[in-house]
């Protein structure tokens, strides 16, 4: 009976123990994610991030909405690559990069314009700034395009982008994507802008908190 028993008590103890592992909270995510490319910091947040089937990286404060804000859309700032793949980044990555920059604030300004329509201001004092950032650019590999093809040496633009309350200084809600292209010119002047309008179409029929409630915990 006293084997039994210590038998008994070995099999509680391994059983409570893996339900105990079962049970544990998800390890914190790394500061650094997306091969070095999404900085967790830039973003103020101990928060985690979860991905959307149109956002890959994405982080909403609690109780954050957007309606009724005035958004201020801010210039971007002068391109600068980080991640394990910026030192391999050409002259014509950089040039891609550089002329995207200068229209990116005024493009999602027009596409959250268009998406939320009067749900949001756009003149006025702003109570939420927009901020934004290229942080990898490439214009692929055009020998692949053409030996390969399906899809490979596809080019493709990363960004980072904060919505920032204006009284506290506080960062809010924010997300991190890589729009993919197969051409080098289609980033700018369809794939990237299509979805850009895509993105905030969704985000104003779904809201940024729905979205972020329903996505996908992050791991990489």
């Amino acid at each position: 009976m006293q084997i039994n028993s210590a038998k008994s008590a070995v099999l509680v103890t391994l059983f409570l123990a893996s339900t105990a592992v079962a049970f544990a909270a998800p390890k914190p995510q790394p500061a650094i994610l997306d091969d070095g490319r999404l900085d967790k910091q830039w973003f103020s947040t101990d928060g985690e991030f979860r991905e959307d089937d149109d956002i890959d990286y994405l982080w909403v404060s609690p109780g954050f909405d957007i309606a009724g804000k005035t958004l201020g859309f801010v210039a971007w700032p002068q391109v600068k690559f980080i991640g394990e793949k910026a030192h391999e980044r050409d002259v014509r990555d950089r040039r891609l990069a550089d002329q995207m920059n200068a229209d990116m604030a005024e493009a999602f300004k027009d596409a959250f314009g268009r998406a939320f329509g009067d749900r949001i201001q756009l003149d006025g004092k702003p109570t939420l700034r927009v901020e934004g950032r290229i942080v990898d650019c490439s214009t692929g590999s055009d020998a692949a395009k053409i030996l390969v093809g399906f899809g490979a040496g596809a080019g493709n633009t990363t960004i980072d982008v904060r919505f920032v309350d204006v009284a506290t200084g506080n960062v809010v809600a924010g997300f991190h994507h890589r729009v993919v292209s197969g051409t080098d010119w289609s980033t700018t002047d369809s794939k990237f802008f299509d979805w850009l309008d895509e993105t905030a179409d969704k985000l104003s029929k779904t809201g940024f908190a729905e979205l972020y409630r329903k996505g996908d915990r992050v791991r990489n």
